[in-house]
């Protein structure tokens, strides 16, 4: 059995922290790293010495997913323990050259939020953005490809020598993979599950990295894929562990249904833009996040065949089917 130890990290995202998890036995494992800032590396090497560890003891470092707090000080942290860190398939290329990575992403994600906006918005949406990638990019560093073992985001891993399942959870993140053990119904969910609602981020599709992902749906598959599991407990990205994750599914599905169906009653009452349909479901609140959110609403309404979209002046009018 495994005994998972929850060690908080700073992030400069408005979740304020990131969990990290240990592993402590035989062998002592890492689940995922932080942001590469020497805030994050004290607190890391303050959360290992509380549980009679340092740094330079940590013998693999695993990543669930390629997002910047999850992965961006694990070259740092190899180099410190001279260990192996372990990705899956799908993260591979983001550990090698997350600057390339971000390139290809950023050629999807800014139009994609900039289509939504009357031309007069623009400058502000791209000041926004411009600010928040360089703050990523600043606080993550490549890991170098011989520390690196790759793992199979739908096979299995021994941890300490107890099997876990991996588990492919897209929606989040297209390389997101979670970690289940079936004896004990623990469940290690990066960002999948979290007590709030997980952002879909917009990302390229891992088949094709010129067609921006609707993430939304397949996080509502992945909902739906969780359901069938016995899971016990949850140990999630952010925030604190919690043991009734059906609970936690039910609600935030009902809750993505209620702003779905919203945003459909706002269409259809007129509100055809984007901004006018956000600052009524947001009270006018900037906030990147959000706007990813009505960005999934809408694609779920696009998929169901109940609005479309209208070309005018160069921006998207959105309309009933």
């Amino acid at each position: 059995m495994n005994i998972i130890h929850r060690i908080e990290l700073p992030t400069i995202f408005g979740m304020k922290t990131v969990n990290a998890y240990l592993i402590k036995g035989e062998e002592v494992i890492l689940i995922d790293s932080g942001e590469d800032t020497d805030e994050c590396y004290l607190a890391l090497e303050k959360g290992l010495k509380e549980h009679d560890v340092e740094v330079s003891d940590i013998d693999r470092i695993i990543i669930t997913h390629a997002h910047v707090d999850h992965m961006g000080m694990a070259q740092r942290i190899a180099e410190a323990a001279d260990a192996k860190v372990w990705v899956s398939e799908l993260v591979y290329d983001w550990a090698v050259d997350p600057d390339s990575m971000w390139s290809t992403r950023e050629a999807l994600m800014l139009p994609a939020l900039l289509t939504f906006f009357e031309p007069s918005l623009s400058e502000m949406i791209k000041e926004g953005y411009n600010q928040m990638m360089g703050d990523v990019q600043r606080v993550w560093k490549p890991i170098d490809k011989d520390r690196l073992v790759t793992f199979e985001s739908d096979g299995s891993l021994e941890f300490d020598g107890v099997e876990w399942q991996c588990v492919y959870m897209p929606g989040h993140s297209q390389t997101q993979t979670t970690f289940f053990n079936a004896k004990t119904g623990d469940y290690i969910s990066a960002d999948m599950l979290l007590k709030i609602t997980p952002t879909p981020v917009i990302e390229p599709l891992i088949s094709d990295n010129t067609i921006r992902n609707k993430g939304i749906l397949q996080m509502m598959n992945s909902y739906e894929r969780l359901l069938n599991f016995d899971i016990k407990k949850v140990y999630p990205g952010h925030f604190e562990i919690f043991d009734n994750a059906h609970e936690v599914i039910n609600r935030q599905v009902q809750r993505i249904d209620e702003r779905t169906l919203k945003c459909f009653e706002l269409i259809k009452e007129g509100n055809s833009s984007f901004i006018d349909i956000f600052n009524i479901l947001y009270e006018g609140r900037f906030h990147m996040p959000a706007m990813i959110m009505l960005i999934g609403y809408l694609d779920r309404l696009e998929n169901a065949g109940a609005i479309k979209y209208q070309e005018s002046d160069g921006w998207k009018k959105i309309v009933v089917s």
